[in-house]
């Protein structure tokens, strides 16, 4: 049993020198690369990135980093010192210093502000944030979240949405709003199942199984807890692993199983003694405690409550919260002073944009104005020279219509003539029936021929006078088209000679027609024109 024993610690020791072997090569492998590094800059980032690399493995090494880059910051741009900033407050916020990491994540933010570097001030909103929950400053926490989730909506990190949400959900937990809690929790975890990120699920369960412990179902909160243990072990860093052990240690000291709780804690505090998480190491002391004073073994828990107030001590002081404020207070400072700065160099840019733009308007105005004083004095004497062409052209055609009408009545008088001539021929044919002697007949018929040459120079006249017509109509028959489409060829040309001031009975003499028939074409095409009954078809033919 001994011997056992004894394999057993050489076995362990062996492993301790093999892990502090295996450290030291790669402790030694960076200060050779460091060696090799001529460039002070180069030196710097690569400082950066050990201390980063470090910061899940090796706090005390990765701080020692840290410190040795910022002997080289006087030679690298602002870009990289606001890195640096920002790796400090990681540092700060793993080992559990809430108000320095707070106070680092500030500096880096202002720094990125000043860069206007939207990702890494939603990045650094995030973190301060999250150490503004541990200081229990949840509401500040939110407003916080909020900003970052703008920016990332902005920018399109759905990434950087689903990290807000989960402490979103964290800090509404601790504010007793569980409904809030789980939905900001349920919008991570749709998040990251759409990205196929594992571990940030494994995240978001772990704080679904600290708020089932919220609602008493510890069972619940034990079954998630203890699910994830071995992914979190493998996957996760080493202040979610503290964090787990100490959430089932927590979950068990609930159940009454004390002992198994105790187990717990005592992994979470290995790991948090060994990272330097001093928040976790304050939370197990305190758990430890209340175990203690339930199992009626006080020393121990006085002693559990000395450490728990030590820790706390080291947390957060009245000198760092001060200090914290003033960096606040320096930055809402900065920010209005650029504001209004920002507001009073738009004022000054909007009065000069107004001056040009009256000069331009003022310019423009005189332009316009001559251009239209030209205009219109070039219209005035268009219009006039138009108007003289358009009189002369009246007084030209008005002589034309009254030597055309005067012709007019006369071929009409002629047609009259022509009609009643027709009726005496008439007459004198049906009396001429009466003589049926040859010789009779053969005088008859030479007179009758003699009386139809007359009656074709009569039909010439007839001619003549649908020409005149048609020469004061010139234009008026396309014009009836356009405007009234439906009347017919023979209504156009009733149009025609009612335009020319005829009486019904002079338009049956002309167009060899009764008089009711003609009075039958004034009706259709008072209809069609769709003329009122008090106005005459006479006045409203001549105006068109």
């Amino acid at each position: 049993m001994k011997l056992r024993k004894t394999l057993l610690l050489l076995l362990l020791l062996y492993s301790l020198i093999l892990t502090s072997q295996t450290k030291d090569s790669i402790y030694i492998k960076i200060e050779k690369e460091l060696d090799i590094i001529s460039s002070n800059s180069l030196k710097f980032k690569h400082l950066i990135k050990t201390g980063d690399s470090l910061l899940e493995k090796d706090l005390y090494k990765s701080e020692k980093y840290f410190e040795r880059a910022k002997d080289f910051t006087e030679y690298v741009d602002e870009k990289n010192k606001a890195a640096m900033l920002k790796s400090l407050g990681s540092l700060f916020y793993r080992k559990g210093d809430y108000s320095e990491s707070l106070s680092y994540y500030l500096q880096s933010k202002i720094a990125y502000e000043k860069l206007k570097d939207t990702f890494n001030i939603g990045v650094l909103l995030l973190k301060e944030g999250m150490a503004y929950r541990y200081l229990n400053e949840n509401e500040r926490a939110i407003e916080n979240y909020r900003e970052s989730i703008k920016l990332a909506t902005k920018i399109n990190d759905s990434t950087l949405i689903g990290r807000c949400y989960i402490t979103m959900g964290g800090s509404y937990r601790r504010l007793k709003k569980l409904d809030s809690s789980f939905l900001y929790y349920n919008k991570a975890l749709t998040i990251f199942k759409k990205l196929k990120n594992d571990i940030k699920i494994s995240n978001v369960n772990n704080d679904l199984a600290i708020l089932y412990g919220h609602q008493k179902r510890y069972d619940k909160a034990l079954e998630v807890h203890l699910k994830n243990l071995n992914f979190i072990k493998k996957n996760h860093s080493k202040s979610n692993l503290a964090t787990t052990y100490f959430n089932i240690g927590f979950s068990f000291r609930v159940l009454k199983e004390y002992d198994k709780s105790l187990a717990y804690l005592d992994s979470s505090y290995q790991v948090a003694r060994k990272e330097g998480f001093k928040y976790r190491l304050s939370k197990i002391a305190e758990a430890k405690a209340k175990i203690f004073r339930k199992k009626k073994d006080y020393k121990k828990a006085y002693y559990q409550q000395v450490l728990f107030k030590k820790y706390s001590d080291s947390i957060f002081s009245l000198k760092k919260q001060k200090q914290i404020r003033g960096l606040q207070l320096k930055h809402e400072f900065d920010g209005e002073r650029k504001e209004l700065e920002l507001i009073a160099y738009q004022r000054g840019e909007k009065n000069k944009l107004y001056s040009i733009l009256l000069l331009v308007i003022v310019f423009m105005g005189l332009i316009i104005g001559f251009l239209f004083w030209k205009n219109h004095k070039s219209r005035n004497k268009i219009i006039t020279d138009e108007f003289e062409k358009e009189k002369l052209k009246k007084e030209i055609l008005a002589q034309k219509v009254k030597a055309s009408e005067f012709e007019l009545k006369q071929l009409i008088a002629d047609n009259s003539m022509r009609l009643e001539f027709i009726k005496q021929l008439s007459n004198q044919i049906k009396e001429d029936k009466n003589f049926n002697e040859s010789k009779s007949v053969k005088i008859y018929a030479n007179g009758l021929l003699l009386k139809l040459q007359n009656q074709i120079s009569t039909e010439s006249k007839l001619t003549l006078l649908r020409e005149k017509i048609s020469e004061v109509n010139q234009g008026f028959e396309e014009k009836l088209i356009t405007l009234f489409p439906k009347l017919t060829k023979t209504e156009r040309e009733v149009c025609s000679l009612l335009r020319l001031n005829l009486s019904i009975k002079e338009i049956a003499s002309i167009r060899n027609a009764t008089i009711d028939s003609v009075k039958a074409l004034r009706y259709r095409i008072r209809k069609k024109v769709q003329i009122s009954k008090n106005v005459e078809l006479e006045c409203f033919i001549q105006q068109l």
